[in-house]
């Protein structure tokens, strides 16, 4: 790469991160760290997924609780092109604990569209809906709901990308009676080959819109990232996740595997 792109990519990239920054982070789901670009699957295309990751240093589990130190965490993805515009998608969650068995975490649906063709809005705009259970090992609040709105701009070898905002509502838990959650998900990115893009992307939150959660609880994180295609044949995203408070993991290997879609596509999940 040129001396000179590669400058702009670094300037770029940090004047987006200390954008971001400032933004405190309350509730992260760990089980997904992919940010949503504006392309759709396609009608009858059917791309199961595989979303893992490893906490190299994370919390350590109290009174009880599962801890995320040398936690393994898998997403099984099954996402299918109900039209050339709407998604549907499976998850079932699964993690294995510091030296315990691998074990069922949860489990949600989700529908994903886009409102209009590539380029004819001035950001391209989509949204994307979800409903998600927990085992009460992992999360108390045992049903919760999400939306988001997913805004994406190409310009040149840069893609942006926004999913905000991410309001998480829970339906049955011990936090069932309070507001809403709004939370954030954001990449910048650069076009380097042909098959793989450079990204930075962030992921957190205000917590509730009515009572912001102190900044040493929240989560806040930062994940350098490159998209490419492994053998030719399958769409991956590769990360080194750092947290950015006292309430996130420290540092994680992210892995999102494609083991179907558009191996042509610019953006990977």
């Amino acid at each position: 790469m040129p001396l000179n792109r590669l400058a702009t990519l670094s300037a770029a990239l940090y004047a987006l991160f200390m954008t971001c920054l400032p933004i405190t982070a309350f509730a992260v789901d760990p089980f997904e760290f992919q940010v949503y670009g504006y392309r759709t699957q396609g009608k009858g295309n059917l791309d199961p997924e595989l979303l893992s990751s490893y906490v190299v240093a994370g919390q350590k589990g109290e009174d009880g609780e599962i801890g995320s130190q040398s936690m393994m965490r898998y997403a099984v993805e099954l996402e299918y092109g109900i039209t050339d515009k709407t998604d549907f998608a499976y998850y079932l969650n699964l993690a294995r604990p510091d030296g315990g068995d691998l074990q069922y975490a949860g489990s949600k649906f989700r529908f994903r569209g886009r409102f209009a063709e590539a380029g004819q809005l001035p950001v391209d705009l989509g949204w994307y809906s979800e409903i998600e259970w927990w085992t009460s090992k992992f999360n108390d609040d045992v049903l919760e709901s999400e939306f988001m709105l997913t805004l994406q701009k190409d310009v040149g070898d840069w893609t942006f990308i926004v999913n905000a905002p991410d309001i998480d509502k829970v339906i049955i838990g011990p936090n069932h009676k309070e507001v809403f959650e709004v939370g954030w998900r954001s990449e910048a990115s650069y076009q380097m080959w042909e098959h793989s893009r450079l990204g930075l992307q962030f992921y957190g939150g205000v917590g509730r819109v009515d009572n912001v959660t102190p900044t040493g609880q929240q989560q806040h994180y930062v994940i350098p990232t490159l998209h490419t295609v492994l053998f030719n044949a399958m769409p991956s995203s590769l990360g080194l996740g750092f947290g950015l408070t006292e309430g996130s993991d420290l540092f994680f290997l992210k892995a999102n595997l494609h083991f179907g879609g558009d191996t042509d596509e610019r953006i990977y999940d």
